[in-house]
């Protein structure tokens, strides 16, 4: 009896570490400095995160974007950009992306229904929060 208790303990913190897991996946938007949409598009396989990171300028002064919304500039610097060296544990991710042929580093945390992700870009501390897209 105090076998299949257990047992069946185990198989429930399983199924739990799973489908927490589960959750990262799929597309996130929020804003960062309040400017730049980001879209962030996950796919978990095990611990490893793979996925798109898409930054639009949110400017009203940016010119003769295209029809995804992409200015030159943004189109130039920042755009879309492959995920790479992802990685989950748990509610938390890490992953690369690259600015300017630079690479950037994010951390991230799932906190109830959004995705805190935090980078330094230079000097500077960049936070954005993210939701998920129904």
């Amino acid at each position: 009896m105090m076998k299949r208790i257990l047992v069946s303990a185990v198989l429930f913190f399983m199924v739990i570490t799973v489908c927490r897991a589960a959750t990262i996946d799929g597309v996130w938007k929020g804003y960062i400095e309040g400017q730049y949409n980001l879209t962030l598009t996950l796919k978990t396989e095990g611990a490893n995160l793979t996925g798109t990171f898409a930054l639009i300028d949110n400017n009203p002064k940016s010119e003769n974007p295209d029809d995804a919304g992409y200015t030159p500039y943004v189109a130039a610097q920042m755009g879309k950009n492959v995920i790479t060296e992802g990685k989950v544990d748990g509610n938390n991710i890490t992953f690369t992306t690259t600015f300017n042929g630079k690479p950037l580093v994010y951390k991230g945390t799932i906190v109830d229904d959004k995705l805190v992700l935090t980078t330094t870009f230079g000097s500077q501390n960049v936070k954005a929060t993210l939701k998920q897209a129904k």
